[in-house]
């Protein structure tokens, strides 16, 4: 197969073509021979040669050959290296690179270093098309001038041509203004004139008077005695031109740059010109007359004295001008592809029409070929329409009436005592201590921290503490609420986000509840004792103030106490990600406004449990990989754990191993990767894609981007069967939260929509962990339900904007941050780059529960993950656990030994 499409792409695009505008052209040589004869014989020559036969400049067509080979072509001073080749057009190529690159190229060793800088230099000093005069552009633009706004029209085509012309250049333009040198070098250059003295260029200077400026030949030849035996090319490379004094001895000596260089053939009439530059700048003289004595003989000629010169003098310095019937280094115009200029293609009338609508600015986007693929463009999405007619989803109240139907409360499952006898050491002291505060009613605050990283049966242990605590109530109302900062996090422990639950603002300042809200949040909490709040990390110190000036509302009976008395456990692992754009609750450094507040309620908390056992990575198997995360999250990864990671590397994993992971979920630590790769998976799934594109209301609103628009995308690449997530908590209790992950099962519009034109109504979902009311199920027992577009405003400056869309992205891959608080049974991510944030490589490896479901995309270096001198964020995260060691519970206050008829009510005794 490899062997066919290399075929298929060399003779589509190496096979070479001549034509006279690209490669045809007379012998350069032939051409030099006619310019450099003189008088009649030039004429007569030049007549000769005036229709010569046209040859290609590549030397195309070549000759065949079943060997490759280093040979010296014809008129070359170096070796180049011909292929094997049975296609006597067939240009040069590499296999690889050619397979790669998927278009034309051309490839050559190097075989002398001479050839090397003649190439280079070639192309460095390229000549550019000549500028035009704003004539001959004026001449070019006015055939196509608008007749309607004439002077406009041929002004703006006028400077269009100008900036397409190139001529000057941005940076040229900037160094001129910035008076910053066009050139730049270790060397400094001086240019040398080489006519004789009297046709050299005389300067002058304006200063008052009318002063000559002397060169440096004039300033050479009336130099003082002392330096009579110094020659001219001394002179110029080594000393001051100004105060002739020598130049540092490690100071490198000047390049010269002559101005002309004369022919070096004997035949040629220039010959004798360049005998004498020759010896002016090797003898030292006063005057050029004086060069004709060589060796106290005097010639006729500046060529018979050279000729002596060489004859008996052979200890000159190297001039660098050449030496007397050397082959000259000409630009072989063959090395260089010819630089075409086309024409200016004259406008459609839909440009001309353009120009005349009002100034309005061009929508920017990222070239996507979703949507624009064939099989994207031929497929009929017309049997979609006016599929799904519910008058729910056709009027946006799907949901609403659904949660009206629906009625649910948050009480987990009930668990038999027995249960809490499977709890370790760590975890018994937590329930032991919670249950035994409820059941004493002891009176006094419980602020009570639960540490543990991944993995460590956070989530079990507050689901079994809160259905203990619901059975010990006798259903007199759940006495436990549980929170989570994000919707995943709350679905993960059957609770809520801390922002619904308690109104607290999402990028607006924190103001106190309406009458209203006030009534009815103390009505929902009014039996609660204990909050619960998972994922502590992802808490700021604001956003702590918040929930207390919140609780202190929802109790005003105890509104001076901090969180209004309640209850509180804060359940998490402060070594993961922290929050974002709030300093974390651990923060030791300067703080102020409501984050003082916020310290000061997190340091009433004086109970801490640290969890060390392990439950995700369980098994003896799995003792090096748990010691492999215990050193990741502390960033001190040891060299075993190093090896046993990168033993997960794909390189190192064989094509069926590799196989396993093609639709496990990728999690990576930046946008760009997660929407590189989600755009990767969909395309590869050939089917066909329709892109979404949000409907904005407001100047600005649709250059906003998603996280300042309510979550909501500029446009979502979907197909049946596409992974998608949600962004939106729609109705968190049966799972739809922002986070949750589904299949596209259909695609609907409404009745009369043009699909082309119209985006869709409704997106037809089966969610991984739903549990509510179904729209549909197949046969095959997926419960099917609808997401609808939904509106979110936002503000751009002062204005009021909003966007229309459905809350929905892309999640073949997701970012670390969304990945926190799930749990995977394979995962790909990847460690090669260091972590910007502490806890986001820990985070990543940590949502999988084996080894052998990890796959790395490539190799990482160990020193990225091991600090001699850990990041700021990583000192107060130990600083603030040294603390808390401090206040670690090593049994419970309380202790429960009697229990009745197997439930959750317990005999308690402090």
């Amino acid at each position: 197969m490899t062997f066919l499409r290399l075929s298929q792409i060399v003779n589509r695009c190496q096979r070479h073509k001549c034509n006279t505008t690209y490669c045809l052209r007379v012998r350069k040589r032939t051409g030099d021979l006619a310019r450099d004869m003189e008088g009649a014989a030039a004429d007569i020559e030049a007549a000769n040669v005036a229709n010569p036969e046209r040859e290609c400049r590549f030397d195309f067509p070549r000759a065949l050959r079943e060997l490759a080979a280093v040979i010296r072509k014809e008129g070359r001073s170096y070796y180049v290296f011909e292929a094997a080749r049975n296609d006597s057009l067939m240009n040069n190529f590499n296999p690889a690179i050619i397979l790669g690159w998927l278009a034309n190229i051309d490839i050559s060793p190097c075989t002398s270093l001479q050839a090397v800088i003649t190439y280079a230099a070639k192309y460095c000093s390229k000549s550019e098309k000549k500028t035009e005069s704003f004539a001959r552009l004026a001449d070019q633009v006015l055939p196509h001038t608008s007749h309607v706004q004439p002077l406009l029209s041929f002004s703006s085509r006028l400077m269009n041509k100008l900036i397409a012309e190139r001529d000057y250049s941005a940076q040229e333009i900037s160094h001129l203004l910035l008076n910053i040198p066009l050139q730049e070098g270790t060397r400094m250059v001086v240019t040398v004139d080489c006519r004789p003295l009297e046709r050299q260029a005389r300067s002058y200077r304006v200063d008052g008077d009318v002063n000559e400026v002397i060169g440096s030949y004039r300033k050479y030849l009336e130099r003082k005695d002392q330096h009579e035996d110094i020659t001219y090319l001394e002179y110029l490379q080594s000393y001051n031109l100004n105060t002739w004094r020598r130049l540092a001895a490690q100071a490198k000596k000047r390049v010269l740059s002559y101005f002309p260089r004369y022919k070096s053939m004997e035949a040629s009439s220039q010959f004798n010109d360049f005998c004498r530059v020759k010896l002016m700048m090797v003898h030292p003289h006063r005057s050029p007359e004086e060069l004709l004595v060589v060796g106290g003989q005097r010639f006729d000629s500046f060529t018979a004295a050279y000729m002596h010169c060489r004859q008996h003098h052979d200890t000159h310095a190297d001039d660098h001008y050449g030496e007397p019937d050397t082959d000259e280094l000409t630009a072989e115009e063959d090395e260089f592809e010819l630089e075409i200029h086309e024409e200016p293609i004259a406008e459609e009338d839909w440009h001309e029409l353009a120009r005349m609508l009002p100034d309005r600015p061009l929508e920017e986007e990222d070239i996507d070929i979703l949507g624009r693929r064939d099989i994207d463009i031929n497929y009929d999405w017309t049997p979609h329409v006016g599929r799904y007619a519910d008058d729910g989803i056709l009027n946006s109240d799907y949901w609403k009436q659904r949660k009206a139907e629906n009625t649910l409360d948050l009480d987990v499952d009930d668990q038999p005592l027995e249960a809490r006898d499977s709890l370790n050491p760590e975890q018994r002291i937590v329930y032991d201590t919670v249950m035994g505060h409820f059941l004493t009613q002891d009176p006094s605050q419980l602020l009570l921290h639960v540490d543990g990283g991944g993995g460590t049966g956070k989530s079990y242990l507050i689901n079994l503490l809160s259905a203990h605590l619901q059975s010990a109530t006798a259903g007199r109302g759940t006495p436990v609420w549980r929170a989570a900062p994000t919707g995943v996090a709350g679905n993960q422990i059957s609770g809520t986000t801390l922002h619904s639950l308690l109104h607290l603002p999402i990028n607006k300042d924190f103001k106190p509840l309406s009458p209203v809200d006030k009534t009815q949040l103390q009505k929902k909490l009014k039996d609660i004792k204990y909050l619960i709040i998972d994922e502590k990390s992802m808490l700021g110190l604001r956003q702590l103030s918040w929930i207390d000036d919140r609780l202190r509302e929802a109790f005003p009976n105890r509104n001076e106490e901090f969180f209004g008395g309640l209850n509180i456990l804060l359940v998490g692992d402060f070594f993961q990600l922290p929050p974002v754009l709030q300093k974390p609750l651990y923060c030791d450094k300067e703080v102020q406004g409501v984050e003082i507040k916020g310290r000061n309620a997190y340091r009433r908390f004086d109970k801490s449990v640290f969890l060390k056992v392990v439950q995700r990575q369980r098994g003896d198997d799995q003792e090096a990989f748990r010691t492999a995360l215990g050193e990741l999250r502390l960033l001190q990864l040891s060299m075993e754990s190093w090896k046993l990671l990168s033993t997960r590397v794909q390189a190192k994993l064989d094509d069926r191993e590799v196989a396993r992971f093609s639709s496990a979920l990728r999690v990576y630590a930046t946008k760009d990767r997660v929407n590189e790769y989600n755009h990767y998976h969909l395309d590869r799934l050939g089917r066909p894609v329709v892109q979404v594109k949000a409907k904005n209301v407001g100047p600005g609103a649709a250059a906003a981007p998603d996280d300042k628009a309510g979550n909501l995308a500029k446009q979502i690449p979907i197909c049946i069967g596409a992974r998608l997530m949600l962004t939106s908590n729609l109705w968190q209790p049966v799972g739809l939260c922002n986070g949750a992950r589904g299949t596209v099962y259909d695609i609907g519009w409404a009745p009369e929509a043009d699909p082309i034109q119209d985006p869709p109504c409704v997106i037809m979902m089966e969610f991984d962990k739903y549990n509510g009311p179904v729209f549909l199920t197949t046969p095959d027992g997926k419960k099917i339900v609808p997401i609808l577009p939904v509106e979110r405003e936002f503000l751009i400056g002062a204005t009021l904007c909003a966007r229309t869309q459905f809350p929905l992205i892309v999640c073949y891959a997701i970012t670390v941050h969304k990945s926190q608080s799930i749990t995977e049974d394979m995962i790909v991510t990847d460690l090669s780059c260091r972590d910007f944030q502490t806890g986001l490589s820990y985070v990543a490896v940590s949502r999988v529960k084996t080894l052998e479901g990890l796959m790395l995309d490539a190799p990482f270096d160990r020193n990225h993950l091991v600090y001699g001198s850990p990041p700021d964020g990583m000192k107060m995260k130990m600083r603030d656990q040294e603390l808390r060691k401090r206040q670690v519970l090593t049994r419970s206050p309380y202790m429960i030994y009697n229990t009745k008829n197997g439930h959750g009510t317990g005999s308690v005794r402090r």
